[in-house]
């Protein structure tokens, strides 16, 4: 299965909300309330979602345009409100990783977000592109956590930094940022706690972790990636919320796409954010961490 077979395959539940809602509808003076109803079904948010119907009603299309022909062109009105927020992740950090300056991912997120596979999808794709990685087992509130992360270590031969029965995630950071120096990782993917937005000391330590970061490689060297689940809908704008204002977020990787009918809320995060959206989780395999594509998102989630 090719790549965008595999992303439309995922977001299937997604379009067939989409689907539903305009199977058989006349194109008529209503139906660019219906297109209205049928986004924000999916997620796609208020915002999105109205100004989106409203290209629909001012392009008027007439009474014998195709279903497909309006899909078509909603796909690339999605697209261009996307498009700004795409960005070549892995490609700009393979090219600017070096042994002697080793790129630090910092992956934050609510506790189920699916931070801890993600960073070993990740350590993968940047394995298979020739680098070094070291994943970081910084949460150190879990001991199911480290296992988990050391489990995926294993399973792809990767290197992993882990320090059982320490308490500092911060500590741990540092010492797996000198450990890499030392050792020629090129990239350093850490693994944090996950953390309730609401949680003002957990997110303190974030903010001890990116400033101990910040000592040992330069702000350019250092990503802060927020980790959202698609199941969780408008719900992930309190978290985006929190973790832009409090934190800092370079970019979003957003998990769980397989699993939703809620698929469209990338399109109202970057909507109300614009923030970049990294790459995406279609899958529970180890390879299915991809790019984010804004052209093949919008298509998959309309069914095209």
């Amino acid at each position: 299965m090719g790549i965008f077979s595999k992303i439309k395959s995922s977001l299937k539940k997604t379009s067939e909300v989409i689907a539903r809602s305009l199977t058989g509808r006349k194109i008529d003076e209503h139906f660019a309330q219906e297109i209205e109803d049928a986004l924000l079904m999916a997620d796609v948010g208020v915002e999105a979602s109205a100004e989106l119907s409203s290209k629909i009603a001012h392009r008027k299309f007439s009474k014998d345009s195709s279903n497909l022909e309006v899909l078509q062109f909603l796909a690339t009105e999605m697209t261009g409100l996307l498009k700004p927020y795409e960005r070549n992740f892995f490609e700009e950090l393979s090219a600017s990783a070096s042994i002697s300056a080793p790129e630090v991912v910092l992956m934050i997120g609510v506790n189920g977000n699916g931070k801890t596979t993600t960073a070993a999808k990740m350590a993968s794709l940047f394995k298979e592109k020739g680098h070094r990685p070291l994943l970081v087992a910084a949460d150190t509130f879990r001991a199911a956590a480290m296992e988990q992360l050391e489990y995926w270590a294993k399973k792809i031969d990767v290197d992993i930094h882990l320090e059982r029965g320490k308490t500092d995630a911060a500590g741990v950071v540092f010492s797996a940022i000198e450990r890499a120096k030392n050792n020629g990782n090129s990239i350093v993917i850490v693994d944090t706690a996950g953390r309730m937005q609401n949680r003002n000391d957990l997110l303190a330590e974030l903010e001890k972790i990116k400033r101990v970061t910040a000592k040992l490689v330069p702000d350019t060297k250092c990503k802060t990636v927020l980790i959202i689940d698609g199941l969780t809908g408008q719900a992930a704008h309190s978290q985006a919320d929190t973790f832009l204002n409090k934190i800092g977020v370079d970019g979003i990787i957003v998990t769980k796409l397989d699993g939703t009918a809620k698929g469209g809320v990338i399109l109202s995060i970057v909507k109300k954010y614009q923030i970049p959206i990294l790459a995406i989780g279609i899958g529970e395999k180890i390879q299915d961490l991809k790019q984010f594509s804004a052209r093949e998102y919008c298509e998959a989630i309309l069914g095209i």
